[in-house]
């Protein structure tokens, strides 16, 4: 017991001097406790790979340390937030009431499920994403939501991954309007939904293709679409995990539709993750697509949750508005604004909301 006292006071444990996180080197953060050899290893490789630690309770994220090992080190570390970089806000563009539009981008408000409408102004429209079937004869939400906005051409109909509040309305939209081109991310996946909206896409004769990582389109000279991610060769992942993501930008303008993905997936991409102006936040707002690190990189300037209304799964979670609020994202919600519309010329942008005849679908 003399050694462990010893050691102790030789880093002033013991007196009023704490241990920075951020700075203390492996030997230093053996002599806490509950972290090993290993442990410190870990920690020092998560700072050299996503960045210091903003507060202690980002420890929970490097693998060895839970809630417990924390609650030790309440007394012992500190994160001198002095020496951590200010959020990068330097890709921010300027908010305007009105503009000459190139682009448009409208978060769909279809309940409990994502539906983004991009349209390049004298240029090409995609679909991503169809959010939840109505159930029985009822037309799916992004079916009045498409007329709403007098959509009657879909160039491009994609999706993130195949779960019924992503693929549910889409059978019905192949079979209401009309679709060119169909981009699968081909995942394997058993369900009637997806059958009937294969069998949809056969039917109308769309053409049909895979989406692959790194692939680029053109919706308009102006306006890119990038595959950043079609999920990953990882057998463990789940089908949330191996969401697609796009990334479309329009001169400085950016977005980034994130389908469900959750916090494996967005540590892989934390270290090549580009800021971006607006995020479709992850998983309707859910406490399992939060990695701080990821969100700091990508330093969101407006935060977009696509959910319904009073759902059952508490989405969007409190504590995750609370994140992207502390990073300074301007906060838009389809359960409460209805659908978001979003207009850009490349250099500024507008906000405007639809709330019509709002759904409160429960598909998850």
């Amino acid at each position: 017991m003399n050694w462990l006292l010893a050691i102790l006071l030789s880093f002033s444990l013991l007196s009023n001097d704490y241990i920075d996180i951020n700075t203390a080197d492996e030997e230093t953060l053996q002599v806490l406790p509950g972290i090993g050899p290993i442990t410190a290893s870990n920690i020092v490789e998560h700072r050299e790979l996503y960045g210091p630690f903003m507060e202690l309770s980002e420890l929970e994220y490097v693998c060895g340390i839970g809630p417990e090992t924390i609650a030790m080190l309440e007394d012992m570390v500190f994160v001198d937030t002095s020496l951590t970089p200010a959020v990068d806000t330097l890709h921010w563009i300027g908010k305007v009431d009105s503009l000459s539009h190139v682009l448009t981008v409208s978060y769909l408000d279809v309940g409990q499920g994502d539906a983004i409408l991009v349209e390049a102004t004298g240029g090409k429209t995609l679909l991503f994403d169809g959010g939840p079937d109505a159930g029985g004869p009822l037309e799916p939400p992004v079916v009045f939501r498409l007329h709403e906005l007098n959509v009657d051409t879909i160039d491009i109909l994609s999706f993130s991954h195949p779960h019924a509040d992503h693929i549910g309305g889409l059978a019905s939209v192949i079979e209401h309007f009309t679709v060119l081109e169909v981009l699968d991310p081909g995942m394997p996946f058993v369900s009637w939904l997806y059958e009937d909206f294969l069998n949809a896409v056969m039917d109308k004769g769309c053409d049909y293709r895979f989406l692959e990582s790194g692939m680029t389109f053109q919706l308009s000279p102006a306006v890119t679409v990038c595959v950043v991610s079609v999920g990953s060769e990882d057998a463990d992942l789940n089908v949330n995990e191996n969401s697609a993501l796009l990334r479309i930008t329009c001169g400085n303008f950016s977005t980034l539709l994130t389908g469900d993905m959750e916090e494996r997936s967005e540590r892989t991409l934390t270290p090549v993750t580009l800021p971006v102006t607006v995020l479709k936040v992850p998983h309707h707002g859910s406490l399992t697509s939060v990695f701080p690190p990821y969100l700091r990189r990508l330093s969101p300037q407006i935060a977009v949750f696509s959910a319904g209304r009073n759902n059952s799964f508490g989405h969007p979670h409190p504590r995750v508005i609370e994140i992207y609020r502390e990073l300074g994202s301007e906060i838009l919600r389809t359960d409460t604004q209805g659908t978001i519309v979003v207009q850009t010329d490349g250099e500024v942008f507008s906000i405007s909301t639809l709330m019509v005849g709002i759904q409160s679908g429960e598909i998850h």
